[in-house]
């Protein structure tokens, strides 16, 4: 086993794991047969991650560090200390290959007409041009705030852009700060997309017209993230509504955790001194970025190049979508058998129409639902609205606790309970990660209920571009599940013992490890079984202990885990049979999928990742996969992705990850889209005539006149 940068012992620290995982984010845009808009795009994905990442998962070590600097992480045997310097260390690196990749691909961008250039490049007719638009749109924009003893430091907006401004007047030497202005965008077109420059370069370009009768000595740009990561301590005496927006407001006062500054002369370091000091952060808290800071701008610009270079872009693409699985067709399908969907190759529409046609069904009482987070106009909250106004009983569990979507589902709160919903907040100390559904309907003097099960959330714009899968069912076993499930969640009463599903806290790692284990023992009897799990993440300790365990009784065990993942490969006597490998594509790979084989196939889906938060933190739902149609699918599912190895990077026993294309490279996204368009070809076409069964007046008045 070799030595690894990683960690000092047999599990990878998290979030060392997770700098590599957006690494591997980078490394996309350099693989040439990728559309060129799309490779800049991974860049901007990767600076919108590491934003997260410096709100979230660095403060709390930063914490660390100052409360127990030199205590020793058990997992990896550093201090904390060690860890954010080692963090730097690769960050730095993310950094370097990220803007290496930026410069190149802008320079191919302008090899095709599309040009970013600077101000003092431009030829003097467009230099007027540009500083007529200064003066006249952005200096009355511009507020530069002085730093002397007559003003106090300033709060930094977190994530915006800032100049930080030296100027001279005879002896005396000033500090400013200014903003850069919020409401314009960070490129500004010069000759249409065909030019553009960026806003900060044309401020700096005029700053001496912001300090009229003093000297700009120097200038450069910096940008702070915070921690957003706030701990919220719940009361029980409270309403739960109430607290979250105190604590929105609350959050705004974290501290800071990241200082972005533009590439640097050396004789303006006592500047960077002066902001750290400022903002009590550290030489391995500061990154000086060789280019435009936060490459979330290239989200809005690459949208506009899109129209004008669809080539430059992945090629349209169209689910599929089976008409059975479609409004009434769909109710009338689970009569009879389940259904299994892959999003976003089989058509999320199916989800929705779900909803919706619930909703519109005159049959259905009730309808109780999961929601995290939601797409900004939701076709689903506004489906669970107009069933409560149209008199049917609507329970809606929202998380107010989503992460970043703290405020938005404030929002659906209200609008929910004002259509007359019931909205429940879950349990006390718990985030409800789960995606399930209950629709029960009333024909006659029979109930008929019907759920969904899901990998994903309810979100019809994310859906587009995650994979995951939806469960739906009839089956009296799931219903009875899932009726249970919401009214433990909403009401009074003793966790249930569920027939089939799995739910945490403590149910489903409770069920891996028991099912790990089982197959462990099947395989050192009969040599014959393996595990196939798939997930975001994998850090939970007592789950990579159980594969450890299974792993030393010879059991071969595939892990494709997207983002961070403790587990190390290849101890000796230890994981020798796991292989570890992460996909990153055009989609993002959410779904999480468990399959155990020993004497049978056994397939389970989830809402959770191998986490210790998902595990013991949160209320998610596993439901297994029975029947035999489906097994087939969840079969030839695992199996593509087994066979992957065009996008899939291998996790080495030193903790790096390494390709291994062969000459006939295998994708499994690709090979899931071309499945997808070829079943929707061999769908027959819908007859757009229209139905005449029931005639109207207006066909009666036709027929007179054909007469």
């Amino acid at each position: 086993m070799q030595d690894s940068p990683y960690t000092a012992k047999d599990y990878y620290h998290r979030d060392l794991s997770w700098l590599l995982f957006n690494q591997r984010v980078i490394q996309e845009a350099q693989e040439g047969e990728i559309p060129l808009i799309e490779r800049l795009r991974y860049l901007a994905i990767a600076s919108n991650n590491a934003d997260e990442f410096f709100m979230i998962r660095v403060p709390g070590i930063q914490s660390l560090a100052r409360m127990a600097g030199e205590k020793i992480d058990s997992r990896t045997g550093w201090t904390q200390e060690e860890v954010l310097e080692k963090l730097f260390a690769m960050q730095t690196e993310n950094v370097a290959k990220q803007y290496n990749l930026y410069h190149y691909l802008i320079e191919e961008l302008t090899k095709m007409g599309y040009e970013t250039t600077t101000y003092q490049a431009l030829p003097a007719a467009a230099q007027e041009k540009m500083t007529h638009y200064f003066q006249e749109m952005i200096l009355p924009s511009l507020t530069p705030i002085a730093l002397d003893a007559y003003h106090a430091f300033p709060k930094i907006v977190e994530k915006k852009a800032h100049f930080l401004v030296r100027v001279k007047d005879g002896d005396r030497e000033e500090r400013a700060i200014i903003p850069l202005p919020a409401l314009f965008p960070r490129y500004i077109q010069v000759d249409g997309l065909k030019q553009v420059i960026l806003i900060e370069d044309l401020i700096e370009q005029h700053l001496q017209q912001l300090f009229v009768g003093w000297r700009v000595v120097h200038s450069f740009v910096f940008r702070i993230t915070y921690d957003k990561d706030l701990a919220f301590e719940e009361d029980t005496e409270e309403n739960l509504f109430i607290q979250m927006e105190e604590y929105i407001q609350e959050r705004s006062k974290g501290l800071p955790s990241r200082l972005e500054i533009s590439e640097l002369a050396d004789h303006q370091s006592i500047d960077i001194t002066f902001l750290t000091q400022m903002l009590e952060l550290k030489n391995r808290d500061v990154y000086s970025i060789p280019g435009p800071l936060d490459l979330t701008y290239l989200f809005a610009y690459l949208g506009e190049l899109s129209t004008a270079m669809p080539t430059s872009v992945f090629p349209p693409f169209r689910p599929y979508v089976n008409p059975q699985w479609l409004g009434t067709a769909l109710y009338e399908t689970l009569e009879k058998q389940d259904v299994l969907i892959q999003h976003p190759y089989d058509s999320y529409e199916s989800v929705v129409s779900f909803i919706e046609t619930a909703a519109q069904d005159p049959h259905t009482i009730a309808i109780k639902q999961t929601l995290y987070r939601m797409a900004k106009n939701s076709r689903i909250v506004e489906a669970l609205k107009s069933a409560a106004r149209a008199g049917k009983q609507v329970t809606a569990l929202v998380e107010l606790k989503a992460r970043f979507d703290e405020e938005n589902n404030l929002h659906w709160v209200q609008e929910l309970e004002e259509a007359g919903c019931y909205v429940t907040y879950g349990l006390m100390h718990l985030k409800t990660h789960s995606k399930a559904t209950l629709v029960v309907k009333k024909v006659g003097n029979q109930l008929h209920q019907y759920v969904h099960i899901g990998t994903g959330n309810y979100n019809e714009a994310t859906a587009k571009i995650y994979t995951d899968i939806s469960l739906f069912s009839s089956n009296v076993a799931y219903v009875e599940d899932v009726t249970a499930f919401f009214n433990y969640l909403s009401g009074y009463r003793e966790r249930p013992d569920y027939q089939k599903i799995a739910v945490s806290p403590e149910g489903i790692r409770q069920m891996l490890v028991e099912k790990i284990a089982t197959t462990a023992a099947f395989y050192e009897k009969t040599k014959t079984g393996h595990l196939f799990f798939k997930m975001n993440s994998l850090t939970d300790q007592v789950i990579i202990q159980s594969l450890y365990d299974a792993s030393q009784k010879g059991l071969p065990i595939q892990l494709l885990v997207r983002g961070s993942c403790c587990l190390r490969p290849g101890i000796p006597n230890k994981s020798e049979t796991i292989e570890v490998k992460s996909i990153v594509g055009r989609f993002l790979e959410h779904s999480r999928i468990y399959s155990f084989t020993s004497d049978h196939e056994e397939y389970w889906i989830s809402s959770a990742d191998a986490m210790t938060r998902n595990m013991l933190l949160r209320v998610e739902i596993a439901a297994p996969i029975e029947e035999s149609q489906l097994k087939h699918k969840m079969a030839h599912i695992i199996q593509t992705y087994q066979k992957d190895d065009l996008k899939a990077y291998y996790l080495q026993d030193d903790g790096t990850y390494q390709r291994r294309k062969s000459e006939h490279s295998f994708s499994a996204q690709a090979t899931f889209v071309a499945e997808a368009q070829q079943q929707q070809a061999n769908q027959p076409k819908q007859s757009t005539k229209t139905n005449d069964d029931r005639p109207t007046w207006v066909r009666c008045i036709r027929q007179l006149w054909k007469k």
